[in-house]
């Protein structure tokens, strides 16, 4: 069992099954395995990706930027569109957030299940069931005004959640299983390829629907979704990891670092909703356009896509996550403080204080959010969970169920605190939050290196570990267990 100094290094095991596949290591790997200490200088010469490895990375890529930008078209017309079908206004602000509330409840269970089943045959299922129910959706112009309409709205939105929910929990865990010494880097490049989908989906959506009206923005994202299907099939590694082992959902919760870092994941897109969802009608004291909206997200996700590859690379190879998270949600705290201005600052509200928080805001979402899925994968190594594909699906899951929750409860709840006591105080009320996640996050730090050094703290705390370690890894992980030194 990895003792806490070594709270970063990969699982011995994992690196020798996938050894064929990697050819790239970081140097603090080097000295884990017999093969990279009788031949360095050879592993010194192999490129940082190989072939099969690019090809995986770029085809999740594209079809996360594919998959966001077709839940975002609705953005510029779907309103106005459901508004004109005699719906009301909580009804279309519950159609968009029931789409994160079903994605929270289903993202677990896909983890659960996803070693049954694999990570290739969940990831495609789910994306020609998403891109589908995505096509589905163009048709609802032709449907009767009042409740058949509003009913097929929620129908497809649910069953669209839970194609989309198989496919992003399976896309981490593809990239965990294929990427195991670059996890932060490759997941950061998802993120890139992510909000790339999220900044150019409203745009592409608003252009098709002059073209071509309801139908054309959902036809021609829906089934570009659905051509990627069969070319996946192709690129994509097949999966021989596929047992009857399930991954602990449980197991992972009795880990205490994890909770601080879900609250962190569930922040984030809580924030990013918030703003959603208030920022434009607390603008329209300044007579901005709709392109000057438009351009406060496109800056804040263009300054976060940007940099997300940054933050991976740091995360990977110097290890700090706590502090990349710190002190990401210190930016994000002094983000919302200027964008309100809150109160507490004694600011006359401007255009200008915007912008510039919303600058702070993009640096920050990228340290705060990127390095957590790292964090948690090797807090679930260090407590004794195996490094295997079990325990990347009920992580995955686990990272895209808080991302969830955080989407929903951001715009819902942001949104009625906005009416009970005004955007300042809602977001003064944010930044303490992000406050405070800091202070969870750096106080379970100190606790975990104060009282975790001895190595003791696994066995008593987690006694369930111990206990299942024997029938929970497999005969072939080739790991011994070492006591952890002081």
């Amino acid at each position: 069992m990895l003792g806490s100094e070594d709270h970063h290094d990969s699982s011995i095991h994992f690196q020798d099954e996938t050894e064929p596949l990697l050819n790239g290591h970081a140097n603090g790997h080097s000295k884990k395995t017999e093969t990279n200490q009788d031949e360095p200088q050879k592993n010194d010469n192999k490129p940082f990706l190989t072939r099969r490895q690019l090809l995986t990375l770029l085809s999740l890529g594209i079809t996360s930027t594919l998959q966001n930008a077709s839940f975002a078209i609705l953005t510029p017309f779907f309103p106005v569109e459901a508004s004109k079908k005699g719906t009301k206004q909580w009804q279309i602000g519950l159609i968009f957030g029931i789409y994160s509330l079903i994605s929270f409840v289903i993202s677990p269970l896909c983890g659960k299940i996803l070693p049954r089943v694999g990570g290739k045959f969940m990831f495609l299922s789910g994306l020609w069931i998403s891109a589908g129910c995505n096509m589905l959706f163009g048709a609802l112009d032709r449907l009767q005004s009042g409740p058949q309409f509003i009913y097929f709205c929620f129908l497809l939105r649910c069953v669209g959640a839970v194609g989309s929910a198989a496919c992003g929990t399976a896309s981490f865990a593809l990239i965990t299983n294929c990427f195991p010494n670059n996890i932060a880097q490759m997941l950061a490049w998802m993120e890139t390829f992510s909000g790339l989908g999220v900044m150019i989906g409203p745009f592409i959506g608003g252009v098709f629907y002059q073209i071509g009206g309801y139908q054309l923005p959902f036809l021609v994202l829906g089934g570009a979704c659905m051509v990627c299907v069969p070319i996946n099939i192709f690129l994509l590694p097949s999966q021989r990891d596929v047992s009857s082992e399930m991954g602990s959902m449980r197991q992972l919760f009795t880990i205490p670092t994890v909770w601080p870092i879900c609250i962190a994941i569930m922040m984030v897109p809580a924030g990013l909703g918030f703003f959603d969802a208030t920022i434009a009608l607390h603008a329209q004291q300044f007579d901005v356009t709709p392109v000057t909206i438009g351009m406060m997200f496109l800056l804040t996700g263009g300054i976060y896509a940007c940099l997300s590859p940054l933050w991976g690379y740091l995360a990977d190879k110097k290890k700090y996550t706590r502090l990349m998270i710190e002190i990401g949600f210190i930016f994000i705290a002094t983000s919302y403080l200027f964008i309100g201005p809150s109160p507490l600052l004694k600011m006359k509200s401007s255009l200008t204080n915007i912008w510039i928080g919303l600058v702070i805001l993009g640096v920050g979402l990228g340290s705060g959010l990127v390095p957590t899925f790292q964090d948690v994968m090797m807090s679930a190594r260090k407590y004794g969970m195996p490094d295997t594909m079990a325990t990347h699906s009920v992580t995955s899951g686990l990272f895209n169920s808080m991302f969830a929750l955080g989407s929903f409860i951001g715009p819902t709840f942001g949104s009625l605190m906005v009416q009970q006591i005004g955007f300042e105080w809602s977001v003064t009320v944010f930044a303490l939050a992000a406050v405070i996640v800091t202070i969870l996050v750096l106080v379970m730090d100190l606790c975990e290196k104060n009282c975790g050094r001895s190595g003791k703290s696994s066995k008593v705390i987690f006694s369930i570990v111990e206990d299942d370690r024997e029938s929970f890894l497999p005969a072939s992980a080739g790991i011994q267990d070492k006591p952890d030194q002081a």
